[in-house]
């Protein structure tokens, strides 16, 4: 410790000698300086006082240890010398340093003089004019600082311009005039263009230009400050002030320090002088800019804190309730005298959670309580035990009612349900009102918010522990209806759970703790107008936190003055006893006296002295005054004893105080010295008049808007007409016609199709005449079509009407929408008492171009700044739109999407799914889009050839080198075995998804194993975005990490120029030659695989599947070039009733024992032979004879197909034999009467169906041979035996279960989803 003492004066010692040093230097330096020096030093001491000062700050640090205690003074004088002073100047003091205080004089005026111009706004001063050229004048001036006339001059500009920008008084007239003509500018960023549509808050403020500060509303600024803040709008202050005459400040305050002469030389002069207005002005706006900020959030805040507090204070000024008249009733349990009791009844959201009722008695405690767990239940249900047990419900509040007998229900305003229990009550009052002769019992709806907060909050829980949530909340509701000053102050406690309660929108955004201030302090008021009855929060704990609000107490003396009182056993019978007994200081006694009130009626006989006036909310102090007005008043003279009957007798008849002259009893007390008391004295003979009368606002049932506000938690803010919202259809709404409606119906034959139409429903397929008529009769008929039925999100019923609908005449509602679709509308009306909204879901409304429903916009809204930036977005989105070709492509797995739509569909998608779209390589592309796993996609290129038009799908698809006949057969083929071949890996033990290729991660991986184990050589796979299809290998054989690409094939995994059949082989393969590197490995770089499409189910669709009324239909209305097209297309499908891949025989190419998802034929392709077999089958290829199989019928099998040399030649679709172009209405008509003609039999296109000697080759239960065949020779289609065991590998795992069927690959039609005339795609775009 004296180590350290020594070393701290050592260091004082210093620097002690070093400011010695400095105040010599400084003295050198002052003898230098002259008069201008001394009046800037004055000038930047008043600086110090004001809020915009230029500051020059030093900062000196001085670090120094001295090890030796015997160390010599001189020694300690040159560590000394040694230290310099850390300087860090501002640019005032260097060009003061500059020495060229006196070329500023020269400039004409002081900063104080032009501040006192600006201020009158008259040249007061006028300027002293040099007699030298400024430039020669300079000259003087030149040193090492500055080394030319020019750069001197451009010195002393700026110098002046700090001086000018330093002085208060032109700081104070700049910043009044820019706070009162400032503008704004608000545009919304790229973000804030998609974020801020017309539900957002700054939708009306979107655009703003010019907009004057002092126009800003309300909390408009805290919004824009919020939005700012989110990056999604920038907001700009302007930089420039409109003059008090011309529309430049700045070129007004210049005359002001010009010299208003004309020659060369004060042309010069004057240049200067506005260059350093110039640069003043400059620092002095950037500066105001951000004192404006603030300001302008300031008053923001305090408008959102004033609007929170009014909120409360409506809550809170809120009387207790009146039961009404109850003197009529015999029995005294009805008399309301000293209160009321109340019957609270709360439930939750759901029908499974029990509802309670709370007996509340007069003096808040719970006296009963039931539990209701049917109430939510409906009487007249369709289930009959529901409505039974909801009659006991409603039997067993009855008896608690009888039983209880409370002045008024309260139900709380949880949903729309609790008109239906208010419906109940209010039956079961009106039955006991005439069975039980009992009186009328009002019933009320409460807004459960607080009893919400308060069921959850500490206090609640410790003051009813045992008792459930739901009871809580009816206890809070039935003790907020007796007092909701009371019942708010529960939530005032140390935790500030008073700030759980929304007061407004944008309370989050204000300082937390001054906005808890501003509701206590509301509190305090509210509390001292009624009062608090100390006596009584004694004996009711839950009261007692209205005593913190007492005028001079808080919560500490409140505490301790209730903990007195209750340690003393004591009640408060006058006043004078906080004083006396409970040792109450003067200061606070005489704020807080006038607040307590004493019942003194219910003292009784007290041997202490009872005060009247203690009753009161007359204070002390004027104890005296009351009573020589009471005297007065009744004309007493003043004798002993006198006072004390006169009050009491003047409480009994209080109309005699009218009858005295308060004013000159006034002007007495002031002229004694008491002051000005008029208003005191009025308020004394008030309170005489009534003590201590509740001046609170009596309560009010609900009105139709606040009880639609309550069960729906809208307000006017969030629900109003012209908003947007989404909606949920429910039904269509008809109306039936009336009898002498139907009697004189004229039903419509349609020419074209010969079919009668009925003329309200608008049903259009009867065949006669008389079924229309039938359909009358038998009351089949809904009517016309008037609208749609819809709910809103907050459980809201909508109607659309039909004319509403849309822009266009609609006669059919389910033509435009679905039922249980979602459609967006405006609301056009609310109607609050039947909790529905009338909407519209017209094109133009929802656009609103007029600005009809939508709010309206900001005076100063700059639409055209708006529409500049509508007009960008519209070319971005051009630019952006994709350049492939829409398509007509019948394949159930075909979207007209792009790039970036396919990957988002992918997203919920499972592994193997496949999409194929359009590719931007041109028509006669197609890319099929498979997912990998999740966030990874691949992307086959397919190209056309031999395509009969631009819109018809090609006659032969190739990938790569190799050619398919049609789409099912590459997503058979192709896809599916690499998506198996990819699950393989996705559910291999050592696979690592989340490290997403991060090579990093991997190592770091790798080597915690190795460290696990050092004779192991860790790996794993894990997969690569950047090469979707390939999986990297990482594997650690000894220190460094090698990171190899095994790539996803049909045939395998293709792993250093190597194909393996399954991932067991690959393992295997690559345990035993890991070492072995490929000769091309270092050389080849992995890229971008080539994308395969997983099965998507169903081939392409063809015209047999389509219904040959439906063909006859259609060739009838539809367009010729339509219907050659599409004809066309649906014709030249490759192959479309055959199976693709039945010409050849060769070797299997998915023969490995991992079980490969079959493929499953659509009902599109009868035929088709399967990729993959339990046995050894083997898989046709072209050229070669597939085995055939003689049987009846003249079908074929999927393994008969004839090789192309067999197939008939077909004349080109479009042509007849003759070369002569074919009449396609007349073609499809015979076409269609051609195919309802052979329905009953088979052509030879088709598979045989049971009965007719042949099957389609399936799988039996029992073996299979080599051949195909089960037991009984039949040909059937293979599928898998479910009862027979499957093989699956573990890969390296003997514990591993079987993969689930889940994991085959899901198809968007599958045979089990489609009817049996096959995909329903309609042929043309309705």
């Amino acid at each position: 410790m004296d180590g350290e003492k020594n070393d701290e004066s050592d260091n004082k010692g210093s620097s002690e000698e070093i400011k010695d040093k400095e105040n010599e230097q400084n003295k050198e330096n002052e003898e230098n300086k002259d008069e201008g020096n001394e009046q800037i030093k004055d000038k930047e001491k008043d600086e110090e006082t004001e809020e915009e000062e230029v500051e020059t700050e030093v900062e000196t640090e001085i670090e120094e240890e001295i090890d030796d205690e015997l160390a010599t003074n001189a020694e300690q004088e040159e560590r000394s010398e040694e230290l310099k002073k850390a300087v860090r100047r501002h640019e005032y003091e260097f060009l003061r340093k500059a020495g060229i205080e006196g070329l500023t004089k020269q400039f004409g005026l002081t900063p104080e003089q032009f501040g006192e111009n600006l201020r009158d706004n008259y040249q007061r001063y006028d300027v002293d004019q040099c007699e030298e050229l400024a430039s020669k004048e300079a000259e003087k001036y030149i040193n090492k600082i500055c080394t030319t006339p020019e750069r001197a001059l451009e010195a002393a500009v700026r110098m002046v311009g700090w001086q000018l920008a330093s002085e208060p008084l032109v700081r104070k007239t700049v910043r009044e005039a820019y706070f009162e003509r400032c503008t704004i500018l608000v545009k919304p960023t790229p973000n804030g263009i998609k974020m801020i549509d017309e539900q957002h808050p700054c939708h009306s403020i979107k655009y703003l230009s010019d907009k004057p500060v002092t126009d800003l509303q309300g909390e408009q600024f805290i919004r824009i400050k919020s939005a700012l803040e989110d990056k999604n709008l920038v907001i700009t202050l302007s930089d420039t002030i409109i003059g008090n005459t011309t529309i430049s400040y700045l070129d007004e305050i210049k005359q002001l320090y010009y010299k208003d002469e004309f020659s060369n030389l004060v042309k010069e002069w004057n240049d200067l002088r506005g260059r350093a207005v110039d640069f003043a002005m400059k620092i002095i706006v950037n500066d105001l800019k951000r004192e404006l900020t603030s300001r302008l959030l300031i008053e923001a805040k305090d408008c959102v804190l004033e609007q929170c507090c009014t909120k409360l204070y409506n809550w809170l000024k809120t009387a207790p309730y009146n039961p009404g008249d109850f003197s009529d009733e015999d029995e005294d349990d009805w008399h309301t005298s000293s209160g009321f009791r109340v019957f609270s009844i709360a439930f939750g959201p759901e029908m499974d959670i029990a509802a309670f009722g709370a007996c509340i008695d007069i003096d808040g405690d719970v006296c009963e309580y039931i539990r209701l767990p049917h109430l939510l239940k409906r009487k007249n249900g369709y289930n009959e035990r529901n409505a039974l047990a909801k009659e006991d419900d409603i039997r067993r509040m009855t008896d608690f009612i009888m039983r209880r007998k409370p002045h008024v229900i309260v139900v709380s305003g949880e949903s729309r349900d609790s008109i239906m229990i208010m419906e109940d009550l209010v039956q079961i009052c009106k039955d006991l009102e005439e069975q039980e002769q009992f009186p009328k019992i009002n019933v009320e709806l409460m807004d459960n918010d607080l009893a919400r907060l308060y069921c959850q909050s500490k206090k609640g829980i410790n003051d009813f522990l045992d008792y459930p949530d739901i009871l809580r909340q009816a206890i809070s509701n039935g003790r907020r209806i007796q007092d909701p000053l009371v019942e708010f102050s529960q939530l005032c406690n140390s935790d500030e759970e008073l700030l759980n309660l929304r007061f407004h929108s944008l309370q989050d955004q204000l300082n937390q703790q001054e906005l808890l201030e501003a509701l206590y302090t509301e509190f305090v008021n509210r509390v001292n107008e009624v009062g608090v009855d100390l006596n009584r929060a004694c004996a009711y704990p839950y009261t007692q936190n209205l005593v913190q609000f007492i005028c001079g107490l808080g919560p500490r003396k409140a505490n301790l003055l209730i903990k007195s009182m209750k340690q003393n056993n004591q009640r408060l019978e006058n006043r004078n006893q906080l004083v006396v007994n409970f040792h109450m200081g003067p200061k606070v006694f005489i704020n807080c006296a006038g607040f307590i009130k004493i019942d003194t009626n219910a003292l009784g006989d007290s041997d202490n002295y009872i005060e009247v006036l203690d009753s009161t909310r007359i204070h002390p102090e004027a104890y005296d005054w009351a009573r020589k007005m009471a005297v007065d008043a009744l004309e007493y003279e003043d004798e002993e004893g006198k006072p004390a009957e006169a009050l009491e007798e003047i409480l009994e008849e209080p109309e005699k105080l009218s009858e005295l002259d308060l004013e000159a009893f006034a002007t007495e007390l002031q002229n004694q010295g008491f002051g000005k008391k008029n208003t005191t004295l009025y308020d004394i003979r008030h309170e005489l008049n009534h003590r201590y009368k509740d001046f609170r606002v009596p309560y009010k049932s609900p009105s139709a808007e606040e009880l639609f506000n309550i069960l729906t938690r809208e307000s006017p803010e969030t629900f109003y007409v012209g908003k947007m919202v989404q909606v949920t259809v429910i039904n269509f709404v008809h109306r039936k016609p009336r009898g002498d409606q139907l009697d004189n119906a004229n039903p419509v034959r349609n020419e074209d199709t010969g079919l009668w139409q009925c003329p309200f429903c608008l049903k259009n397929d009867f065949p006669e005449l008389s079924e229309v008529w039938n359909h009358f009769d038998a009351g089949d008929c809904p009517g016309q079509a008037i609208g749609i039925r819809v709910r809103l999100d907050n459980g809201i019923s909508g109607f659309i009407n039909i004319k509403n609908l849309s822009d266009k005449t609609v006669t059919n509602p389910a033509e435009r929408v679905k039922r249980n679709g979602l459609i967006f509308v405006r609301i056009m009306k609310i109607d609050p008492e039947k909790f529905s909204v009338d909407l519209t879901s017209r094109t133009s409304d929802l656009q609103d171009k007029d600005g009809k429903w939508r709010a309206q916009k900001d005076a100063y809204y700059d639409h055209s700044l708006e529409e500049k930036d509508l007009n960008v977005n519209k070319s971005k989105i051009e630019k952006k739109k994709s350049t492939y070709q829409k398509r007509v492509i019948a394949h159930a797995g075909f979207r007209n999407i792009d790039f970036n739509d396919a990957e988002k569909t992918m997203i919920n998608s499972e592994q193997g799914e496949v999409i194929i779209r359009p590719s931007s390589k041109g028509p006669d592309h197609l890319t099929v889009t498979w997912k990998v796993t999740d966030n990874i996609c691949q992307h086959i290129d397919i190209r056309e050839t031999d395509k009969q038009n631009e819109f018809s799908l090609g006659a032969k698809l190739w990938i790569g080198n190799e050619e398919f006949e049609d789409l099912d057969e590459i997503i058979a083929r192709h896809v599916n075995p690499m998506a198996a071949n990819a699950r393989q890996i996705l559910e291999y033990k050592y696979y690592k998804e989340s490290f997403q290729g991060s090579k990093e991660k991997a190592a770091e991986y790798l080597k915690e194993e190795k460290k696990k184990n050092s004779k192991s050589i860790p790996y794993m796979f894990m997969p690569r975005k950047d090469l979707p299809g390939k999986f990297m290998l990482s594997y650690l054989p000894r220190v460094k990490v090698i990171h190899e690409y095994v790539s996803i094939t049909q045939e395998g995994f293709k792993f250093r120029n190597k194909v393996h059949a399954s991932l067991q082989h690959l393992l295997k393969w690559f345990k035993a030659n890991f070492r072995l590197l490929s000769s091309g490995m270092g050389r080849n770089t992995p890229g971008m695989m080539s994308s395969r499409t997983p099965y998507m189910g169903g081939t392409t669709p063809n015209m047999m599947s389509v219904d040959a009324n439906t063909i006859q239909k259609v060739a009838q209305n539809m367009n010729p070039n339509m219907l050659h097209n599409l004809s066309a297309a649906a014709s030249t499908t490759p192959y479309g009733a055959h199976t693709p891949g039945g010409y050849s025989q060769g070797t299997p190419y998915s023969v490995n024992s991992y079980a490969n998802t079959p493929y499953t034929p659509s009902g599109q392709t009868p035929f088709m032979t399967p990729y993959a077999t339990p046995g050894p089958s083997t898989t046709p290829r072209y050229g070669n004879q597939t085995p055939s199989y003689h049987g009846s019928g003249g079908g074929r099998t999927p393994s008969q197909r004839p090789v192309p040399s067999q197939l008939p030649n077909r004349p080109p679709p479009g042509h007849n034999p003759h070369g002569q172009p074919v009449d396609w209405n007349k073609e499809a008509v015979a076409w269609a009467q051609n195919r309802g003609a052979t329905s009953n039999g088979r052509d030879g296109r088709n598979t045989p169906r049971h009965g007719e000697g042949r099957t389609t080759p399936r799988y039996s239960d029992s073996k299979y041979n080599n051949s195909g065949y089960g037991e009984d020779r039949s040909r059937r289609t293979p599928r898998y035996d479910v009862n027979s065991p499957r093989q699956y590998h573990d890969y390296d795992n003997p514990r591993a279960t079987p993969r689930s069927s889940r994991s085959t690959p899901k198809t968007i039609h599958s045979p089990t989803n489609m009817s049996i005339g096959g995909d329903q795609t309609p042929l043309y775009d309705e």
